[in-house]
């Protein structure tokens, strides 16, 4: 399968729009991703992420400040004719949920998610072992207090467990995770 045949349309927005203005094109289209593009070509994409936390970084009003000022620069990008599989090796090796999709010209046409993908390929899902101590606050409530998170993408559960534990053991230079924690949590990573 293609990336042509899974990608949304662009929807693209200029590097001098204002940022109220990004902010209300990606809630009105319940989207988490806008290109930013000059003449069809991509200088970067902003990101309902971006907004967050670089923007409210700054401490401005968002009317006051221009989708350039906190966009991401460079955006990553697919061909319209690449595989739904390399895609997907993309934003794995670029740690991105989000890819810009382009024609040969470089001119953008689309935008494909992790999510998109999901469905049309099959990857063994992340597990991440949260390892944690029982803390007990002022009232005597026990809390938990994360000590550490280790995240492995193969095998099954148990061996994703084993793995985890067999590394924190190690960074925590214990004979038995028991020594440090009191627990452990095993949750799926969501792409």
């Amino acid at each position: 399968m293609l990336v042509k045949d899974i990608m949304r349309p662009a929807i693209c927005i200029g590097p001098q729009d204002s940022l109220i203005a990004a902010a209300r094109k990606l809630s009105d289209k319940k989207i988490g991703c806008l290109p930013v593009c000059d003449r069809g070509q991509a200088l970067g994409v902003l990101t309902d992420r971006d907004i967050a936390m670089r923007a409210s970084a700054h401490g401005r009003n968002l009317t006051d400040m221009t989708v350039r000022e906190v966009m991401s620069v460079g955006a990553l990008s697919c061909l319209l004719d690449d595989t739904v599989e390399r895609a997907a090796q993309l934003m794995q090796q670029f740690h991105v949920r989000r890819l810009v999709v382009v024609t040969r010209e470089k001119q953008v046409v689309g935008v494909i998610s992790t999510s998109d993908i999901s469905g049309f390929i099959s990857q063994p899902r992340p597990l991440e072992v949260v390892f944690y101590k029982e803390l007990l606050d002022d009232s005597g409530h026990a809390h938990r207090s994360e000590l550490m998170r280790v995240t492995i993408a193969t095998g099954s559960r148990e061996e994703a467990t084993s793995a985890a534990i067999r590394e924190f053991e190690q960074i925590q230079h214990v004979g038995h995770w028991r020594m440090v924690a009191d627990g452990y949590d095993l949750l799926d990573v969501d792409p």
